[in-house]
């Protein structure tokens, strides 16, 4: 009976007993859980309205390279394959990691991250050749290689997962500042989404977005031509409105030319001229193979495209970009004229469009009939580029031009 009474004696406090405190008592009511109450209201966080008189100018930098690349934001190099585009991006962001002026252009100096995942071999050897060719052996130089391919094309999470690895790597080398991300190439980092679509190249805008603003950089893809260079990058026009920049590359039998095709807040037109050098990275012997690559060099720089000649007439050309000026200047004289509203024409030039001047070209001999169309207009636009250079006319994306120094 004792041991009957010792093991019904809980069972009956339970049973009873608790039962009791849950409906009277302090035990009434259960404890209160912060979670489980209703959730209240949510007060909307209001925009910010700036008045007129309370903008000020900001201490951020404007520029990467002093007027070819802005300091923040989303840019592209595009070109057609094998033009030499990672080349000279390359070339350009190295200097960025070095610290050293670029074409005589400043810049912000600040460690590079280049993203690809395309002949990781052979990138590697470039920059063991830049590394060698600019003498910074040994000096940690902050240009950092992440051989992988990103999915930027839908909100796979990698933006946020290349933020966190960049800032844990950066950590561990004294967190110098991100200046620069090159995506190489955009349709490989788009992993399977379309690039022609609206959709998908706004998803690797925004992708691209987070990843910039993130940072505190500038993000640039390598990006290929479509059918018609001179239309701009493959791919959906969301790209052309979603960009602070565009370089154009364009390979010719001397020389390669790269152009600002088109810069947000700055001035388009700009071009420049390099080719590549060989750089000997280890001799061949009995028991090692040769090892070679190429480094930049820069023929003609921005600045020397942009000094106007002090007589076009006096400039030595070849025959080819010397029946193309005659021919310009036959289609300014019966077609040109001034055009308003486009900043980088002086108001006192007289211009054609580069549409109306392709129309000149097979009636005056300077279409090769025996080549293709598509090598036709590739000399067409680097000839154009070299009368650039020479300063015999004025060059941008629409226009050709003379001005008072030109004539």
């Amino acid at each position: 009976m004792g041991l009957r009474q010792d093991l019904a004696e809980p069972f009956e406090r339970r049973a009873f007993g608790e039962e009791m405190d849950e409906v009277g008592g302090e035990g009434r009511f259960p404890p209160f859980d912060p979670a489980a109450a209703p959730p209240q209201e949510q007060k909307r966080k209001p925009f910010p309205i700036l008045h007129l008189d309370e903008l000020e100018i900001g201490d951020d930098p404007t520029w990467l390279i002093n007027g070819l690349l802005p300091a923040t934001g989303f840019g592209i190099v595009f070109g057609p394959p094998k033009n030499l585009k990672s080349f000279i991006l390359a070339d350009a962001l190295f200097h960025v990691a070095m610290g050293r002026p670029w074409m005589e252009r400043d810049v912000l100096p600040g460690a590079v991250v280049y993203i690809t995942a395309e002949g990781v071999e052979g990138f590697k050897r470039r920059l063991i050749a830049m590394r060698r060719h600019y003498g910074v052996e040994g000096q940690r130089t902050p240009f950092l290689l992440v051989p992988a391919t990103l999915d930027l094309g839908h909100q796979s999470g990698d933006a946020e997962g290349l933020v966190e690895d960049v800032r844990a790597y950066l950590d561990t080398i004294g967190n110098p500042p991100v200046r620069a991300i090159a995506i190489d190439t955009l349709a490989r980092n788009m992993k399977g989404a379309d690039e022609n679509t609206a959709k998908d190249m706004s998803t690797f805008i925004d992708n691209c977005g987070h990843i910039a603003s993130a940072l505190g950089c500038i993000v640039i893809g390598v990006h290929h031509a479509g059918k018609d260079t001179a239309k701009g990058a493959r791919g959906s026009n969301a790209l052309d409105g979603g960009v602070d920049v565009m370089w154009s590359v364009e390979k010719g039998e001397a020389a390669t030319t790269a152009t600002i095709h088109h810069m947000k807040d700055g001035e388009a037109g700009a071009s420049w001229q390099f080719r590549l050098q060989q750089a000997v990275l280890r001799e061949g012997g009995a028991t090692s193979e040769f090892v070679a690559a190429a480094v930049v060099e820069i023929l003609a720089g921005p600045g020397e495209a942009q000094r106007p000649a002090t007589s076009a007439g006096r400039i030595k050309l070849g025959d080819r970009p010397k029946l193309l000026l005659t021919i310009i200047r036959e289609a300014i004289g019966e077609m040109g004229g001034g055009v308003k509203g486009d900043i980088s024409i002086p108001h006192d030039a007289r211009a054609v469009s580069r549409e109306d001047l392709k129309r000149y070209l097979p009636l005056r001999g300077y279409w090769d009939e025996d080549k293709p169309s598509n090598t036709n207009r590739a000399t067409f636009s680097a000839d154009l580029k070299t009368l650039k250079v020479r300063g015999a006319i004025g060059l941008n994306s629409e226009y050709v031009w003379f001005g008072q120094d030109q004539k």
